[in-house]
Parts: structure tokens; sequence; C-alpha cells
């Protein structure tokens, strides 16, 4: 029997990557800003009323912590090397 809904995309989602050449420092200063993003979005939806804006509020942090994921994943790779 075929499955009625698809399987949900594996995290993180594959069409997010880091440039390779982002330098460690960079890295490290790019995720305190999305960290800052992430802070300020989610102080946001806190304070949202309406349920179209804490859905849109939602997707956002979803896609800032994708994006905070990647990232984690380029520095840890980054001080592997080191």
């Amino acid at each position: 029997m075929k499955k009625l809904v698809p399987d949900p995309p594996t995290f993180p989602i594959p069409y997010i990557s880091i440039i390779a050449d982002l330098s460690h420092a960079e890295a490290r200063s790019q995720a305190a800003k999305l960290m800052g993003s992430l802070s300020q979005t989610i102080e946001l939806y806190l304070k949202a009323e309406d349920s179209l804006q804490r859905s849109a509020l939602l997707e956002n942090m979803s896609a800032l912590t994708e994006l905070l994921h990647a990232l984690f994943a380029h520095i840890k790779a980054q001080e592997a090397v080191e």
C-alpha cells in the first residue's frame, strides 16, 4: 500500500550549506548574529496575538535554527582540523 503522506525532510534540510572557505572567526560571528535574530524572533512570537503572525514567526525560527545548525557543524569541523 502506498503512503499517502511523504516522510518529512531530514534535519538539517540538505539545501542549506555553508561556504567552505568561511573562516572560523567569521562563522562564529555569523552564528552570534543569527542567535541574536533568533532571540528577537522568539520575543516577538511570545508577544504576538495574531495566529498568522505567530505562524510566520515559527517558520522564521525554524529557518534560523537550521542555519545555526549548519554553522555549528561548520565550526565543529574547523575545530577538528585545528
